[in-house]
């Protein structure tokens, strides 16, 4: 039996399969964080602040694509 580290995606989606025995072949955490950053920049809209009508969206008071705002309540009558 050869042990086998997964990386997924959401979904059960296999982003990643590292085999290997003892050190030869298993992911390090430099290399399970590279992947895992590789795969959460595929499923957030948000990763590059760069992108066209982000910023546009974000003054609009849209915060449908940023990850953990859309569940805040409205800022305006939280200052009040």
């Amino acid at each position: 039996m050869i042990p086998h580290t997964l990386v997924l995606k959401p979904g059960l989606v296999i982003h990643r399969v590292y085999n290997g025995y003892w050190f030869w072949g298993r992911p390090s955490v430099e290399d399970l964080r590279q992947d895992l950053r590789a795969v959460t920049r595929e499923i957030r809209p948000d990763w590059d602040l760069s992108t066209p009508g982000l910023r546009q969206r974000w003054d609009a008071g849209d915060w449908s694509p940023f990850h953990g705002w859309n569940k805040r309540g409205d800022p305006k009558s939280a200052a009040r």
